[in-house]
């Protein structure tokens, strides 16, 4: 196996409290950095569990200043991002604190982008050229923001300032991002997972599962990440489904917030791949939530790079021990994993039509994400691809 760049790797990992109870820390935290007025951006689904309220009482006794918006969807649109940047300004705040999702997360992280320096979110959609990323002027450029994530899947706490917003006006998911923004701190709070539907546990943990993939099939040199990687695919094979039959597993919860956790410092540094070309364009087009579609096109992307990363796949196939330690051993685990997770097998049965692959293979090609995928793409890739997603044909 070869590597282009051998020599240049790197990594980095923001602060991080882990462990269940752990959100209780928040309010000092927040001292700490000196923040008085607080923007708490979060969803509805958060805002209605038993923990939320108790989480914002905490905060009150602190005599913080805080707002809530809670106005936001399972594929964030650009029109969200706006009108939570206009609830930050109007509120004269200071700080956000992002709890929830990934979808809840990534409108905080396009506000502590943007607020502050009035600069448009797609002026920072600079995957393939970050060198054109705005210059960085000033203490108060982006606005501080902390993360508490509520699901096990995203790792969008560890994945730097990269959020996922759909364009309204196009139709498409971009992904915004700064090499020098990063949350001042993280809290992970397996205790927070405990009333995660059975459906999102597995959507969420198969997203986690997808980005460990797809990170160490990246064709880029980073043994750390590779390391990272491997492991959080480890956690997943032992901790999904448990966590997955009984969602009051507490060990089982918090190893897959370990999990997502990892993998996402992983992909960070590594980049993805054409499962998540695809999947932003299915969400973009039709609202599907982001790990079901990874978890959907997971296994015929592999048997499309299947050629370029047979290696990769046989040491994660020893990695677990699989029976058949090759990389059709490895889709052959997928597609039983999936089906013990109650996963649908195709993209038709998701509601989607045969007429719009064209449409999907389309807006896979014009997504960034593929750039790391360890086989180049064409448009012609991507419509195979969907085809088979479509039949439900996996070699």
């Amino acid at each position: 196996m070869t590597y282009p760049l051998l020599n240049d790797w790197s990594a980095y990992v923001p602060p991080v409290h882990f462990g269940a109870g752990r959100s209780a820390e928040t309010a000092e935290l927040l001292k700490a950095k000196g923040l008085q007025s607080l923007l708490v951006v979060t969803d509805p689904g958060v805002r209605s569990q038993p923990f939320f309220d108790s989480f914002i009482a905490s905060l009150d006794q602190q005599k913080v200043k805080l707002s809530l918006f809670s106005d936001i969807r399972s594929n964030p649109t650009s029109d969200s991002v706006t009108a939570c940047v206009e609830a930050y300004r109007a509120n004269g705040c200071d700080g956000i604190v992002a709890i929830g999702g990934g979808s809840a997360i990534d409108v905080a992280k396009a506000v502590s982008l943007t607020a502050n320096n009035g600069i448009s979110l797609w002026e920072f959609c600079q995957l393939e050229n970050p060198d054109l990323l705005p210059k960085v002027e000033g203490e108060n450029f982006f606005v501080p923001l902390m993360i508490i994530p509520t699901t096990a899947g995203t790792g969008s706490e560890l994945s730097g300032s990269f959020c996922v917003i759909t364009d309204t006006a196009t139709h498409r998911k971009r992904v915004a991002f700064h090499t020098e923004h990063f949350p001042f701190a993280i809290i992970d709070d397996p205790q927070l997972l405990t009333g995660l539907p059975a459906n999102l546990t597995a959507w969420t943990g198969m997203d986690a599962l997808t980005h460990a993939l797809e990170a160490y099939a990246a064709p880029s040199y980073n043994p750390l990440c590779d390391g990272i990687a491997l492991e959080a695919i480890r956690l997943c094979e032992q901790w999904l489904e448990p966590s997955f039959k009984d969602g009051h597993n507490a060990e089982a919860r918090a190893h897959m917030m370990s999990a997502s956790s990892i993998a996402a410092v992983a992909f960070s540094s590594k980049g993805l791949g054409a499962v998540h070309s695809m999947a932003h364009a299915v969400g973009a087009l039709f609202d599907t939530h982001h790990g079901l579609a990874n978890a959907v096109l997971l296994p015929y992307v592999l048997e499309h790079n299947k050629g370029a990363i047979e290696e990769k796949l046989t040491n994660v196939a020893r990695l677990l021990d699989l029976e058949e330690r090759s990389a059709d051993g490895v889709i052959a685990w997928l597609l039983q994993l999936r089906k013990s997770l109650s996963i649908p097998h195709t993209l038709a049965e998701l509601g989607i039509e045969r007429s719009a692959l064209a449409e999907i293979a389309q807006a896979s090609f014009q997504d960034a994400e593929h750039q790391t995928n360890p086989v180049a793409m064409t448009e012609a890739d991507f419509m195979a691809i969907a085809e088979r997603a479509f039949d439900g044909y996996v070699c």
